[in-house]
C-alpha cells in the first residue's frame, strides 16, 4: 500500500493520469478523462511547495481542466484551469521558456470561458494575452502556426461581437501565415486548413464574396481528406463544410448542395458520442437543411426528422451556452416556414414562444438575442399576432443595447452598416408601420424616434441639457457633465484601430504581434464610464420631477417640434407605408399610400442614383430621369400631402418640415412636382411651402431652444471658410460677393494658406454663422471621413465637426459638394452627412446640397440668400429666416437661363 503524499505516491498517480488522459484522447470516453482529472489533482495535492514540482502539476491539471471544458462546456472547469494558470504564472520568472505556453494557455481559457459566458472583458484579456505570447515566440518556433491561430480565434470573436472588419481581415492574415508554416504533409496543416475556412466563410457573409465562399469550401474539403474516418476532428469539420454548403445553396438555389451537407450531417451524428460539445451544431443544423430540402421535395418525413432534431439540439445545449437563442429562433422560424397556408394555431403559437424564449435568453449575445427579436416582429407582423408590438418594442430595446456595444462610433456604424445584419435597419419603420395599422400614430412616432438616427442620438444623449438640473442638485449635474463628456471622447475618437509599432525586426507575417491594441483600451474605458454613468443616471431619476430623465422621449415632447409649422414624416416598410402629419396641439394626421407605394419608392431611388454615377453634372438623360423622379414623387407624397394640409387649414407659403424614412432621405422631396392646383401654373412643393428637413423630430427641438448670443446691435458675425482651386474657380467672387452684402465689420475670411481644419474648428465658436464655400467629400462606407477639403489637401471630417460643441451656433451654409447626401450602400435612416454633423455640433439651420454642386451656382445663389437675409436690415437678420431665403434664392436661380433641374433641386434646408 503506497502512503499518500509520499514520491511513490506521486509519481503513480502522475502515471495513472498520463495515461487515462492518453487513452482519452484515443477513445474519447469523458469517463477516460474524469478519470484523469482525479489523479492529477491527488498529484497536486500531494505536491511539495516548491516552484519546480508545484509548477509541473499545475499545468497538468489545468491542461486537462480545459480540455473537459471544451468537451461539456462547464464552467466550473475553466475558472478552476484559469486560477491555476494564475497561480502557475505566478511562479515563474518573466525570463523562464515556460512563461510562453503557461500564457498562451491562459489566453484559450479566457477565450474558452467568453465563448460560455459571453463577457467581453474575457475577450479582450484573451487577445492581450496572445499578443503577449507572440512577442515572446521565436520566428522559427515549432508552435508558431498553434499561436497564430490562437489569436485569430479570438480576433474572429471579437469580429463576431462588434462587427469590426478590420478584427476579421487581421484574424485572416494570421491564418494563412499559420498555413504558410503548413505545407503539404505538415502534421498539423489539417488544422491550419480548418482555422482560414471558418473567417473566410465569416468574410464571404459579409461581403457576399463568391470567392470567398468557394475558398471556404475548398479549405474544408482539402481538410476533410486529411481527417479520414476515426479522427477525432472529423465530426467538426463535416459540420462546418455543411455550413459552408449551405450558404451556397442560400446563394444558389443548388439543391446538390443540401443533398451534400445532409449526407456529411449524418455521417458527423453518427460519429459523435453522447454528450460531445459538437452534437447539438450538428443536429441543430441538419434540421435546417432537411426543413429546406422539404421546402423542395415536401416530404413530411424531412419535417418529422427535422422538428425530432431541432428539440434534441435544443435539450442538449448545456444552460448558459450563449448559442441559446439562435437555436431557439432558427427552430421558431422554421416552425412558422412549415405552417400550412390555413396556418396552424398550434404551430404559431410554438414558434412564437420559442422567440420570446430566445429573446429573454440572458447568456446569449446581445445580437443573436436582437436577430431573434428580429424574427419575432416578422412572425407576429405577418400572422396579426397580438405579440407584435411587445416583439417590436423589446428588438427596439436591443437595436439600441447592440450599437451600444461598441466603444466607438465607428464600431458602431460598422455594426448597424453590416451586411450580416440583414434588414435590422428596417425595424423601426416596420414597428411603425404595424403601430399606424393599429391606428396608434404616436406610438407609432415613438417608436420612430427611437430606432432611427441610433447613432447621433446616442451621443446627443451625452449632451442632454441640465439647466433644471443645475437648479435641483448642481452636484449631480456637474458629475453627469464630466463623465458624460469623458465617455463622449471615447465614443467620437478619430482611430478606429491605432497600435504602438514594435522594434525592427518583428516578424511581418502576424500583422499585429507586438502592437498594442488600443481598442481593447477603448473597450475597457468606454465600459467603465458607461457603469458610473448608469448609476448617476439612476440617482438623477430618483429626484422627484427627474422620472423620465433618459428615457425615450413621450410623444407629447416630441410633439413640439411642430410649433414652427406641421412635420411630415413618410414611413416607408415592406409591410406598409404611411405618411402623418404631426401638428403642435392637434391629434397626428393620417395618409395613407398606394399598396405599392415601397417597391415604387425603392425603385425610384435606385434609378435616380445609378443615373447620376453614370452620367455627368447637367447630362440630359440625368436631367429627364430627375424630371421623371419628381413627377412620380409628386404623384405619391407632394400632392397628397399639399392637399391634406390645405384642407387642414395650412395657408400656402407655410413652412412645413419632412422627416422621411429609409431611401426616401435620398430623394427630392421638397422638390416633387409639377403639383396640379386650380391657376394651372406649374408648381414644385417647395413653392406651394417652405420645406425643410428634419432627421427627426427629436433634432428638431433644440433647434428652437437655448439662449442664443449675438454680436454688436444684435448683428450675427459670419465666418466664410473658402478653398479656391483650378476646378472651383468661382470660389473668390463667392466670398467677395457674400463680403459686399454683409460688410467686413461683421465677417472673418478663412481662406488660402489659413483655411486649415485647426483655424476653421477654432473660430467656429466665435461666430454663430458660417459659410463654407469649397470641395465636399464623400466617402462611402466611411461616413464619418466625409469632409471639407481645405489648404494643401487636407480635410475637416464629419467626425471632428460632430466633436465640435457650439450651444450659440445659428446658420451653416455649405455651398459645397455632397454636403446632404447619403452615400447608396450606407443605412439612410442613419442620416451620415455633413450637413446633420453640423447640426448637431449645434447649428439651428444649415443649408446643403444632395449630389454635386456646380461651382458659377455659389455666387448666384449666395448673393441672393444673403440679400433676402438682410432685405430688412441686419437688426432682425435671423437665422429663422433661411429656409425662406433659400427658397427665395433658388427660385431666382431657376428663372436664370440655362438652368437645369438638378441645379436648384440640389439646395436643401435642414433645421429650424
Amino acid at each position: 500500500m503506497v502512503t499518500p503524499g509520499t514520491d511513490d505516491y506521486r509519481l503513480i498517480a502522475s502515471n495513472l493520469a498520463t495515461a487515462w488522459e492518453i487513452k482519452y484522447r484515443q477513445t474519447d470516453e469523458s469517463e477516460d478523462l474524469t478519470k484523469a482529472i482525479s489523479h492529477y489533482r491527488a498529484v497536486l495535492t500531494s505536491c511539495p511547495l516548491d516552484p519546480r514540482s508545484r509548477s509541473s502539476c499545475l499545468r497538468n491539471l489545468a491542461d486537462v481542466l480545459t480540455l473537459r471544458s471544451q468537451r461539456s462546456g462547464g464552467l466550473n472547469d475553466v475558472e478552476d484551469a484559469a486560477m491555476l494558470y494564475q497561480e502557475l504564472l505566478d511562479l515563474l520568472d518573466k525570463e523562464d521558456p515556460n512563461r510562453m505556453w503557461v500564457l498562451m494557455n491562459l489566453a484559450s481559457v479566457y477565450h474558452i470561458r467568453f465563448r460560455q459566458t459571453n463577457d467581453s472583458e474575457d475577450l479582450e484579456k484573451a487577445i492581450s494575452q496572445h499578443h503577449e505570447v507572440l512577442l515572446l515566440c521565436p520566428p522559427d518556433h515549432e508552435s508558431k502556426d498553434k499561436l497564430l491561430r490562437n489569436l485569430g480565434l479570438s480576433l474572429v470573436s471579437r469580429f463576431e461581437n462588434f462587427g469590426r472588419m478590420d478584427c476579421l481581415e487581421e484574424a485572416i492574415s494570421h491564418y494563412r501565415a499559420a498555413l504558410r508554416i503548413c505545407p503539404r504533409g505538415h502534421p498539423r496543416r489539417h488544422q491550419a486548413l480548418h482555422g482560414l475556412a471558418h473567417p473566410m466563410s465569416l468574410r464571404c457573409l459579409r461581403t457576399h464574396s463568391i470567392e470567398d465562399l468557394e475558398e471556404s469550401i475548398n479549405l474544408n474539403r482539402e481538410t476533410l481528406a486529411l481527417t479520414p474516418p476515426g479522427h477525432p476532428m472529423r465530426p467538426q469539420v463535416l459540420y462546418t463544410l455543411s455550413a459552408s454548403l449551405n450558404t451556397q445553396y442560400e446563394w444558389t438555389d443548388d439543391m446538390g448542395c443540401i443533398e451534400e451537407g445532409i449526407e456529411h450531417l449524418y455521417e458527423a451524428s453518427k460519429l459523435v458520442k453522447s454528450g460531445h460539445p459538437d452534437s447539438p451544431r450538428i443536429l441543430h443544423l441538419l434540421a435546417r437543411n432537411l426543413v429546406f430540402r422539404f421546402m423542395h421535395r415536401g416530404a413530411d418525413k424531412d419535417i418529422a426528422d427535422a422538428v425530432k432534431h431541432y428539440r434534441t439540439s435544443i435539450s442538449l445545449m448545456p444552460e448558459g451556452n450563449p448559442e441559446v437563442s439562435s437555436m431557439l429562433s432558427n427552430f421558431a422560424n422554421d416552425l412558422y416556414l412549415i405552417l400550412p397556408p390555413t396556418g396552424d394555431a398550434e404551430h404559431l403559437e410554438e414558434s412564437i414562444t420559442l422567440h420570446r424564449s430566445a429573446v429573454e435568453y440572458p447568456f446569449s449575445r446581445v445580437h443573436h438575442r436582437l436577430i431573434a427579436a428580429y424574427n419575432w416582429t416578422i412572425t407576429a407582423h405577418d400572422t396579426r399576432h397580438s405579440s407584435a408590438l411587445t416583439a417590436y418594442h423589446k428588438a427596439l430595446s436591443l437595436l439600441q443595447r447592440a450599437i451600444d456595444l461598441g466603444p466607438t462610433v465607428q464600431t458602431r456604424h460598422e455594426y448597424i452598416s453590416g451586411r450580416d445584419i440583414g434588414h435590422l435597419p428596417s425595424l423601426p419603420m416596420n414597428a411603425a408601420s404595424y403601430a399606424i395599422e393599429s391606428r396608434a400614430y404616436e406610438e407609432a412616432i415613438e417608436m420612430l424616434e427611437q430606432g432611427r438616427a441610433l447613432l447621433w442620438s446616442g451621443m446627443r444623449s451625452l449632451r442632454t441639457p441640465l439647466d433644471h438640473l443645475h437648479e435641483v442638485d448642481k452636484s449631480l449635474a456637474d458629475e453627469f457633465t464630466q463623465i458624460s463628456q469623458a465617455l463622449e471622447a471615447i465614443i467620437t475618437t478619430t482611430h478606429v484601430r491605432d497600435f504602438v509599432q514594435t522594434p525592427a525586426g518583428t516578424d511581418e507575417d502576424s500583422v499585429a504581434i507586438g502592437r498594442k491594441d488600443m481598442f481593447a483600451r477603448d473597450l475597457a474605458e468606454k465600459r467603465r464610464l458607461s457603469g458610473e454613468l448608469e448609476k448617476v443616471v439612476l440617482r438623477i431619476q430618483a429626484l422627484p420631477g427627474f422620472e423620465n430623465f433618459w428615457r425615450p422621449v413621450p410623444f407629447h415632447h416630441l410633439q413640439t417640434a411642430a410649433i414652427g409649422g406641421p412635420v411630415v414624416i413618410i414611413n416607408l416598410s415592406i409591410f406598409g407605408s404611411d405618411i402623418l402629419i404631426v401638428r403642435s396641439n392637434h391629434p397626428v394626421v393620417h395618409i395613407p399610400t398606394p399598396t405599392n407605394f415601397f417597391y415604387r419608392v425603392t425603385k425610384l431611388a435606385h434609378q435616380l442614383s445609378e443615373t447620376r454615377k453614370s452620367y455627368r453634372l447637367e447630362s440630359k438623360k440625368y436631367d429627364r430621369v430627375l424630371r421623371q423622379t419628381l413627377e412620380e414623387l409628386s404623384e405619391l407624397v407632394g400632392q397628397p400631402v399639399a392637399n391634406r394640409l390645405m384642407k387642414l387649414g395650412i395657408p400656402e407659403h407655410s413652412r412645413i418640415w419632412l422627416c422621411p424614412t429609409s431611401v426616401l432621405a435620398s430623394l427630392p422631396i421638397h422638390a416633387a412636382g409639377p403639383i396640379s392646383s386650380h391657376t394651372n401654373v406649374k408648381r414644385y412643393l417647395c413653392d406651394i411651402y417652405v420645406c425643410s428637413y428634419t432627421p427627426s423630430l427629436s433634432v428638431l427641438i433644440p433647434s428652437r431652444s437655448g439662449n442664443l448670443s449675438r454680436s454688436r446691435s444684435g448683428q450675427s458675425s459670419l465666418l466664410i471658410v473658402g478653398q479656391p482651386d483650378e476646378t472651383l474657380p468661382g470660389v473668390d467672387s463667392e466670398t467677395r460677393s457674400i463680403e459686399s452684402l454683409v460688410g467686413s465689420g461683421s465677417m472673418t475670411r478663412i481662406t488660402g494658406e489659413a483655411a486649415t481644419p485647426e483655424n476653421v474648428i477654432a473660430h467656429l465658436p466665435m461666430h454663430p454663422w458660417v459659410h463654407f464655400a469649397c470641395h465636399g467629400m464623400l466617402q462611402p462606407g466611411r461616413p464619418f471621413d466625409s469632409s471639407f477639403l481645405l489648404q494643401h489637401n487636407t480635410h475637416l471630417t464629419l467626425l471632428r465637426i460632430a466633436r465640435s460643441h457650439l450651444p450659440t451656433a445659428e446658420l451653416a451654409f455649405l455651398a459645397a459638394c455632397h454636403t446632404a447626401e447619403l452615400a447608396e450602400d450606407d443605412t439612410p435612416d442613419e442620416v451620415l452627412h455633413l450637413t446633420a454633423a453640423m447640426q448637431f455640433s449645434g447649428f439651428r439651420s444649415v443649408i446643403g446640397t444632395m449630389w454635386a454642386m456646380a461651382d458659377k451656382d455659389g455666387k448666384d445663389l449666395s448673393e441672393h440668400f444673403y440679400s433676402k437675409m438682410f432685405s430688412e436690415g441686419t437688426q432682425v437678420a435671423s437665422y429663422e429666416k433661411s429656409a425662406r431665403a433659400l427658397r427665395h434664392a433658388t427660385q431666382k436661380l431657376r428663372t436664370k437661363k440655362g438652368i437645369s433641374l438638378e441645379r436648384w433641386v440640389n439646395f436643401v434646408h435642414y433645421g429650424a
